[in-house]
């Protein structure tokens, strides 16, 4: 199946397009300025490089959040537009599952921290490596209490690292030091081929959104689990 995949819940945004197991094309672009007049011409060329119409694909799958409000408002109503317009179903995925999931070997936990500021954090946690799975719902929480649900060996992951690297460091013990690692830049942002991804796993099962009523996942208060999103 031809998925379509959008991310832009962070400042690195990204279109990515799948057929099942096989990538076709993918577009980053830097959506700090201008995100909602970037979007509709990195489809296109996405989809130019893929050799497909919009009409072929089918399924859109979009990042849901947590992650920017602007951006992720942007990217779901482009989605729904675009569903909408083509009558193809529309599949929502965590961005934190997005970021995790480009460590999905990793045979470890995979804890995802973007910044949430007032002090806190999105955080949730997975697992890599023989069976890929969540570990947590997504939250909204100071990292100290992130902390406390993670067992070493463990991978940080997520943009969040830029402030709170030096901090988990000094929160987890020192004779925890050895078995904690963070990931490289590349593997902190979330790709739109990994929303494509996910979004299939669930569409295989006939787990879908509905195209008028799926919103952003923002979880500012208490925790938030998107349906089906890893």
């Amino acid at each position: 199946m031809k998925i379509l995949g959008i991310e832009t819940s962070t400042p690195i945004g990204s279109v990515g397009l799948v057929d099942g197991d096989k990538l076709l094309a993918e577009q980053v672009l830097d959506i700090t300025r201008h995100h909602s007049a970037r979007l509709m011409p990195a489809i296109d060329q996405t989809l130019k490089w893929g050799n497909l119409s919009i009409q072929e694909i089918d399924a859109v799958a979009v990042s849901v959040g947590p992650g920017s409000f602007t951006g992720v408002r942007i990217g779901v109503g482009t989605a729904k537009a675009i569903c909408y317009a083509i009558q193809k179903p529309i599949v929502g995925v965590s961005t934190l599952a997005a970021i995790a999931y480009n460590l999905r070997h990793v045979e470890s936990q995979i804890c995802v921290v973007l910044d949430a500021r007032r002090d806190e954090v999105y955080g949730a946690i997975f697992r890599g490596g023989g069976k890929w799975e969540r570990q947590s719902d997504d939250l909204c929480l100071p990292i100290q209490d992130l902390l406390t649900r993670v067992t070493p060996p463990v991978i940080f992951s997520g943009s969040g690292l830029d402030r709170y690297a030096d901090r988990i460091e000094d929160l987890l013990s020192s004779d925890q030091s050895d078995s904690i690692y963070f990931a490289d830049l590349p593997f902190r942002i979330p790709r739109g081929i990994n929303v494509a991804w996910l979004g299939l796993e669930r569409l295989v099962s006939s787990d879908t959104d509905d195209c008028f009523t799926i919103v952003p996942n923002y979880i500012r208060q208490g925790v938030s689990h998107p349906k089906g999103s890893s």
